[in-house]
């Protein structure tokens, strides 16, 4: 793999093998050439990714699709700058800022009513864009439209891309960031190329964009850097990159600047705001990498969620063989540079490491996602294109056959796993196959079941969970809360009181996490309910009691706590209880005014 640093060199080529033209054409390059011409083969590929998500228009909205909402107006498109994407009630609830995906999600809504089958057609074009992005971006790096189209193809064929183009929330934030970051890159080739002033400033205004739509376009500038740096001649090379870089630095550090007015410390409801970093992070790192190779490279069985590891210690098989997996991988990508000597092949490997590094980094906090390998998969696919082509050497009608049988192979599997994301009953029941151990998963198809009054199907479910989770009282909680709704309130009292039990506050401080204490009001309000049809009055208040102060602001347990008082002749308590529900349920009501369609992160 080879690129040439003077700007007049007409071919840029990946490999010896890509690119050749010394050699008379056999009767069959002759005619594959005269056949598939670029505008057509782009034709052709547009046409298959659209034969191929199009069906997901008649997909229902899944996960958090929270496509129906109050009506919205372009007065409120300002708070979507003000607020992290869940905290829109003027609560820190994440430390995901990302406006110009929200702005987009609601020109999207408003123009279509929301429905989700127009919503399903724009994550497909989106993703069209993307393909035909990565494309361009190609021809300046490959300088081979071979090369650059199949790369491309690949990329927007790889299964890793169904969750964003079948999920509308990740097709917001990732498909259209990818359009903000191929889309900045070919600006700056262009710019290296022409040396256009326009072309700078447009790549600069794409960059700012991008990091409005999510954090993790940070990873842009350095990967501009190292592109210039391979493409720039050597003379006067550092002075003329600082210059250039040095607005992608300005407007990093503005984004960065309103983005830490804007998420202010997270409340104490909120357990994923801001990173961790501890040895946690080192010794879960290997296992992380690992896992996102092998889905690069067996992108089938795919989940919308998986099971998380994080390793607090080094173990053989989550920290030592992986480590040594990717030591002897990484030998091998020394022993390549040192054969081929690419400044190509050196820079998709640094785009893989940069845009998959925020998923590795912070693997203890985010669980494993596929559409964290969005960007990634690009330089994957890269080298398996270069190795596509390079089959020429051996036989002309090789590229071509090779050709058509990784496509229709990426094709296949995409059907296939897209297939699952059609509605919430079969994603979930699918991420339960694959990750039996995953916990909302637990909790959507045992929830599921019970919807359908299924309670012993329900009840399975739950119980395989505790097999996992004998400890968490929001598996307890869940299974009492089935119980409670199967009718059978014995064994639902026996469940609630387990989660008492397990959320027992220790030296009068609570235990456990937000969700521990939530079950715990749950389980205390539930057997207040009980004991109160048993005309068990003093535990009955004891219990409502109980819930109020786990959590006062609930909106239910007030009422309770006054029927109670008011059942033991308490009528004036009764009367303050009953004000303070009404005071809740008004301010419930006016922090939903502000409630919009969610963006997933």
């Amino acid at each position: 793999m080879s690129i040439q640093s003077s700007q007049d060199q007409a071919e840029t080529r990946v490999a010896p093998c890509v690119g050749e033209r010394g050699a008379p054409a056999s009767r069959w390059q002759r005619i594959t050439t005269a056949l598939f011409t670029e505008h057509w083969l782009i034709r052709l590929s547009v046409s298959l990714l659209f034969g191929l998500y199009v069906r997901v228009i008649l997909f229902a909205p899944v996960y958090d699709d929270n496509i129906v909402g109050p009506p919205l107006k372009f007065s409120d498109i300002p708070m979507y700058f003000t607020h992290d994407l869940f905290g829109l009630d003027g609560t820190a609830q994440s430390a995901y800022y990302r406006p110009l995906a929200q702005v987009y999600q609601f020109f999207l809504t408003s123009i279509t009513g929301g429905a989700p089958g127009w919503l399903h057609l724009g994550a497909i074009f989106l993703h069209l864009a993307v393909f035909f992005l990565a494309y361009r971006f190609g021809r300046h790096l490959f300088a081979d439209y071979r090369l650059a189209l199949l790369t491309a193809l690949l990329f927007a064929l790889h299964p890793t891309k169904v969750e964003s183009v079948a999920w509308i929330g990740s097709s917001v934030v990732d498909g259209l960031g990818a359009v903000f970051f191929f889309a900045t890159l070919i600006m700056i080739a262009r710019w290296r190329e022409k040396q256009s002033a326009w072309s700078l400033t447009a790549s600069v205004a794409l960059y700012t964009c991008a990091l409005f739509i999510k954090e993790t376009m940070v990873c842009i500038p350095p990967l501009i850097a190292v592109y210039l740096w391979i493409t720039m001649p050597r003379e006067g090379r550092i002075v003329r990159l600082v210059k250039t870089l040095l607005p992608y630095a300005v407007m990093s550090a503005v984004y960065l600047a309103i983005r830490h007015e804007v998420i202010k410390p997270p409340s104490s409801r909120v357990e994923y705001s801001y990173p961790t970093y501890t040895l946690n992070n080192l010794w879960t790192a290997p296992h992380a990498i690992w896992w996102y190779l092998s889905h690069l490279a067996s992108p089938w069985g795919l989940s919308v969620e998986y099971t998380s590891k994080t390793l607090t210690k080094p173990t053989l098989s989550g920290f030592i063989l992986p480590g040594i997996a990717l030591v002897m991988l990484l030998a091998a990508g020394v022993w390549l540079w040192n054969r081929w000597r690419s400044p190509v092949a050196a820079f998709l490997m640094f785009w893989f490491v940069v845009t998959l590094a925020p998923a590795v980094i912070l693997a203890p906090m985010v669980s494993e996602h596929d559409r964290y390998l969005y960007l990634s998969s690009y330089a994957f696919c890269a080298l398996v294109a270069w190795a596509i082509l390079c089959l020429g050497e051996v036989s002309p009608k090789a590229p071509l056959i090779a050709s058509l049988c990784v496509v229709s192979f990426l094709s296949a599997v995409t059907w296939h796993e897209m297939g699952y994301w059609d509605c919430d009953r079969t994603l979930w029941t699918r991420s339960l196959q694959i990750s039996p151990s995953q916990s909302k998963a637990i909790f959507e198809v045992a929830g599921a079941y019970s919807e359908d009054g299924d309670y012993t199907k329900a009840l399975s479910v739950i119980d395989n969970g505790l097999r996992y989770y004998p400890t968490s009282p929001k598996v307890w909680g869940e299974r009492a809360r089935i119980l409670n709704v199967a009718k059978r309130f014995d064994e639902a009292r026996l469940s609630y009181l387990k989660v008492m039990q397990l959320t027992e506050p220790v030296n009068g401080k609570p235990v456990g996490t937000v969700v521990s204490n939530y079950a715990r009001a749950v389980a205390a309000h539930q057997l207040s309910v009980m004991d109160m049809k048993a005309n068990n009055l003093a535990e009955a208040e004891s219990y409502a009691r109980t819930a109020i102060a786990t959590q006062y602001d609930a909106v239910g347990y007030h009422s309770a706590l006054a029927e109670v008082l008011d059942a033991e002749g308490h009528k004036d308590e009764a009367q303050t209880e009953n004000a303070l529900e009404l005071h809740l349920q008004l301010t419930r009501q006016l922090k939903n005014k502000w409630n919009a369609p969610s963006v997933r992160k």
